[in-house]
């Protein structure tokens, strides 16, 4: 069921997805895409597609300043693209760059998730995830608790927020995303 009459003070904007690593971007996005009737983009496959290689490689043999200066390109590439939900990846909105292309194209959406949830999911995803690549699980969950904290200010500058979960669906969290989404479009 299309919802984009709600959303029509929307439309010519991108919808951007942000948040730490597995906190469902990239399962949430689609849905809300398809429900929006919108493109869904998500940055690392064009970092993948730019790069030539998996972003774990690019890490590997790059470096992780490698890495965001495709990521960037990557985020400028998808604002470009007609109205789209735009999955970034959990450091994008690290870099003041992306935050001009964002709040220049669009609004921002940050998916939140506990330290303990996101620490679930990445024991799901294991070899995925460069920047816990090699790390034992307190490392990881001290890894975790430290960067959430250290990106916290840049997650907080988003638009609206929507806590992700165990105890919910991903159709039950895109709901509480049209929810905050038709609230910025009322704005």
């Amino acid at each position: 069921m299309s919802q984009t009459a709600d959303f029509s003070r929307l439309r010519g904007r991108q919808i951007f997805l942000t948040g730490f690593m597995a906190t469902g971007k990239s399962k949430i996005g689609p849905i809300l895409a398809r429900r929006l009737d919108r493109l869904f983009v998500d940055t690392d496959e064009l970092i993948v597609a730019a790069a030539g290689k998996s972003i774990p490689r690019v890490f590997a043999e790059d470096g992780e300043a490698a890495f965001r200066r495709i990521e960037r390109g990557s985020v400028v590439k998808a604002a470009g693209m007609p109205d789209a939900v735009i999955a970034l990846g959990g450091g994008a909105v690290t870099q003041e760059g992306n935050w001009d292309t964002i709040r220049a194209s669009g609004v921002c959406l940050c998916l939140k998730a506990s330290p303990e949830t996101i620490f679930a999911r990445l024991c799901r995803t294991e070899g995925e995830r460069p920047l816990m690549d090699g790390l034992n699980d307190e490392e990881r969950m001290e890894k975790i608790r430290s960067m959430l904290a250290a990106r916290a200010p840049f997650y907080d500058r988003a638009d609206a927020f929507v806590e992700s979960t165990e105890y919910r669906t991903p159709e039950e969290t895109v709901q509480l995303a049209l929810t905050a989404l038709k609230d910025i479009a009322l704005q």
